[in-house]
């Protein structure tokens, strides 16, 4: 089972900068330690689990301004990616060495330079569909290695200690800038077409997916430790299972359908988490989670193509809309979790379950349109 990482991490090394790899990488650890570290920061500075919350909201918001921003302001430039890194890595040393009220302030600058790196990666691979689709499969196979790694570090060291290694590893995509291609290309305008009303209410949805999504993943740690009794490397290996399961959803190139019900067994799986008491239940809800997550929103994606007239504008929105539920996601979900896990699982589970019916509904009575360009 775990050479499929291998195997896939082989294909990618001929045509990905190691920039872009070394960055979409460092992005990857960032948000596969952010579970745990909402655990230890709860156990260790007696802090509620809704209120540690905050710092993924507000790690995913700067994330959003950074990768949305940086299109907007910057140009591509290799100076812009040192900048960033830079940046990534004050704010999480010095998340090390704070309270909980600037450590918010903090993991909201790492998400402006994670967003900005994201978008500085993308741009270098941007228009080569090779090597888009390589970049698609990264964060799955790096989760898979770095999971174990980030558990067996903050069960030794402790939440200060992975801050810090995770501010140091913010530096190695700085040891490869000199593979970046990016080139200072001048923007060009074009004008923009409102969605039908059917892709509105296609990236609505997707908001919903997310928004119900990550308002049970992001305490599914807390969930495995606290009220399930499994160790740290214990929930590190099942989030391994997780990115394993995603790489062949992710990188399936037949025909995408049945979204609808692609999210609906997401659902399900939320509601396993909440409900879970056994460490058995909760390797198989997360692990699915995986599979069924990248098998939905591809499949999404294609939904949403076909009830726009113009599909490229279109993709851009979606991503706007995902992040924007991931944002709100873990506000939602602390304070669901406060109260007990089982009301998180079910809410989460019930805002999936709209975004399901309503690619279930797009499918069967939606007409495909053709792009208008």
């Amino acid at each position: 089972m775990f050479q499929t990482p291998i195997r896939a991490l082989a294909t990618l090394r001929p045509r990905v900068p190691p920039v872009v790899f070394a960055a979409s990488a460092v992005s990857t650890l960032v948000f596969t330690a952010t579970p745990f570290l909402i655990t230890g920061l709860s156990e260790n500075a007696d802090i509620s689990v809704d209120r540690v919350g905050l710092i993924s909201s507000a790690q995913l918001f700067g994330f959003v301004i950074g990768s949305w921003g940086s299109g907007r302001v910057f140009r591509p430039r290799r100076k812009l990616m040192v900048a960033a890194i830079l940046l990534g890595f004050i704010a999480n040393f010095g998340s090390g060495l704070v309270a909980f009220g600037p450590l918010i302030g903090l993991r909201f600058v790492n998400g402006i330079a994670l967003g900005t790196i994201a978008w500085l990666a993308w741009a270098e691979v941007f228009g080569d569909d090779s090597r888009t689709g390589d970049i698609a499969v990264i964060g799955p196979v790096i989760g898979t290695i770095g999971s174990p790694a980030v558990g067996i570090f903050f069960d030794r060291f402790g939440t200060d200690a992975l801050f810090i290694a995770l501010g140091i590893i913010h530096l190695v995509p700085l040891l490869f800038v000199h593979t970046s291609r990016l080139t200072s290309i001048e923007r060009v305008r074009t004008e923009r077409h409102r969605p039908t009303r059917s892709a509105l209410i296609a990236m609505f949805a997707l908001g919903c997916f997310t928004l119900g999504g990550s308002s049970v993943f992001v305490f599914s740690n807390s969930i495995g430790r606290s009220h399930i009794g499994m160790s740290a490397l214990l929930v590190s290996l099942v989030y391994s299972c997780n990115s394993i399961a995603g790489i062949p959803s992710s990188r399936y190139s037949g025909t995408r359908r049945h979204a609808g019900w692609w999210i609906l067994c997401t659902a399900i799986c939320a509601i396993t988490l909440g409900f879970a008491h056994h460490p058995i239940a909760f390797a198989l809800a997360v692990t699915s989670w995986g599979f069924f997550f990248w098998m939905a929103v591809p499949a999404a994606f294609s939904v949403l193509a076909s009830h726009s007239k113009y599909p490229a504008e279109r993709a851009g929105d979606a991503q706007a809309y995902m992040a924007g539920g991931r944002v709100i996601g873990p506000l939602v979900g602390g304070a669901m979790f406060a109260v007990s896990p089982q009301l998180l699982g079910l809410v989460g589970a019930a805002i999936m379950a709209v975004s399901a019916v309503t690619f279930m509904i797009l499918e069967r009575h939606g007409l495909p349109l053709h792009p208008a360009e």
